[in-house]
């Protein structure tokens, strides 16, 4: 599902942007010996006017997604050619401009494109990568579940720690309550397990207590490890064991809540960029035209 809209009907929309691409190339390519390349000419105006319709339509698109009895194609067609058309539009933008820039309200709407059109194919490659977290992600019920299974799991591990002894009980509580999976931004993006383990938590003065790093609770199954090789009594083997497996299930859980903040994180940084940026263009490309037929 998540390739559905770059294969759309046999990549139907990538067939026609790249004639669309060739067909503007051939324009430019016959008409660059006759006159001065610029967005002044009567091509350089046919390419604005196309990218100008161009960008309004992938500016559509949220109107479309939010129109649920729309009969004008399926919103994964609007999506794939979304993303054709705006590939197509980097291309058609360059040759308006006839490779003239400069400190202007021309160029500023260009760049303003470029950025656009650059977060847009970050954002696919964010679908891309992350295909099952994305459906993950969408599915608010999953994150949920998997929020309530490592409630379960907490649980699970204090009971068991505190049928062991005191030691074991403030260990894994301690470690509970120093898990850290995405307290910042950046942690949350960079995937960063910032969990600790305070080491000997059960003494009086936590002078000599070392706090260590706890990263996928390896620091907690080394100490639970250590004291499962040094204990002689069958029942508390037994359930070292058991609250050993349930750490590790923990763990697995804790990373794949881990995955899932990062890519919430990047999906949010990507909208809060691409669509004020869209906007942006919109309102530039607006000054470009008005400044073009009345002031230029």
């Amino acid at each position: 599902m998540h390739q559905s809209f770059i294969r759309y009907k046999n990549y139907r929309y990538a067939v026609y942007a790249t004639m669309l691409s060739f067909v503007v190339i051939i324009a430019y390519v016959l008409d660059a010996p006759y006159q001065p390349v610029n967005g002044g000419t009567f091509l350089g105006y046919t390419l604005g006017t196309l990218g100008a319709f161009i960008i309004v339509f992938l500016m559509w698109l949220g109107v479309r997604k939010r129109s649920y009895y729309s009969s004008l194609g399926s919103v994964t067609g609007w999506l794939s050619a979304h993303i054709y058309l705006g590939l197509a539009l980097f291309l058609i933008a360059t040759l308006h401009s006839g490779f003239q820039f400069g400190w202007n309200i021309h160029t500023l709407t260009y760049v303003l494109m470029c950025l656009v059109i650059g977060s847009g194919c970050w954002g696919i490659y964010t679908y891309l990568k992350y295909p099952s977290l994305m459906a993950q992600f969408r599915n608010e019920s999953s994150h949920t579940e998997v929020s309530e299974n490592l409630r379960d799991l907490d649980q699970q591990a204090l009971r068991l720690a505190t049928s062991i002894d005191k030691q074991s009980h403030e260990l894994v509580a301690d470690a509970i309550r120093r898990t850290d999976i995405g307290a910042s931004l950046w942690a949350q993006l960079s995937a960063k397990d910032g969990s600790k383990l305070m080491i000997n938590s059960d003494k009086q003065s936590t002078d000599t207590a070392n706090i260590v790093d706890n990263k996928e609770q390896h620091a907690l199954i080394v100490t639970l490890a250590g004291k499962l090789a040094g204990s002689t009594n069958v029942d508390e083997i037994t359930s070292i064991q058991e609250l050993l497996e349930i750490t590790g299930n923990r763990a697995a859980l804790l990373k794949k809540l881990q995955k899932e903040k990062q890519l919430q994180s990047l999906l949010q940084i990507w909208l809060f960029v691409h669509l004020p940026l869209s906007f942006a263009l919109l309102a530039a490309l607006a000054i470009h035209i008005t400044t073009v037929f009345f002031y230029w």
